[in-house]
């Protein structure tokens, strides 16, 4: 199974996601929020975030699986050592998986976390 999204490469716990909003940078787009914190000698881990204004719960959960399905297919091109957690907003419910695509391949590259020879 290539997919690796098990509990060591995800954010887990309340504090965690919290220290990254506290000490991190981010970078807003449209449909996202994407927020990291450099931690040194640790791999990538990520977390995943789609608060109430989203919409309701079905329209939530088809937000989080649209950017972890996203992360998935490009996980191999983010850097290692950095915290990382993506905020759905509002569009992102309606958006298709190219367009989600698109925005958070732009927030990566903005946040400078796509490794060069990617896209």
């Amino acid at each position: 199974m290539d997919f690796c999204l098990d509990k060591a490469r995800r954010l887990t716990h309340n504090n965690e996601y919290r220290l990254v909003y506290k000490h991190g940078k981010y970078e807003v787009g449209r449909m996202c929020v994407l927020y990291r914190m450099h931690v040194a000698k640790q791999s990538t881990r990520i977390g995943f975030v789609t608060g109430k204004k989203v919409g309701c719960a079905v329209e939530r959960n088809r937000a989080r699986r649209l950017m972890k399905e996203v992360y998935r297919l490009n996980q191999h091109s983010i850097r290692e050592g950095y915290h990382i957690v993506i905020v759905g907003r509002g569009p992102l419910k309606n958006a298709t998986y190219e367009k989600a695509e698109k925005e958070i391949l732009y927030l990566l590259r903005k946040s400078k976390l796509l490794v060069q020879n990617d896209k």
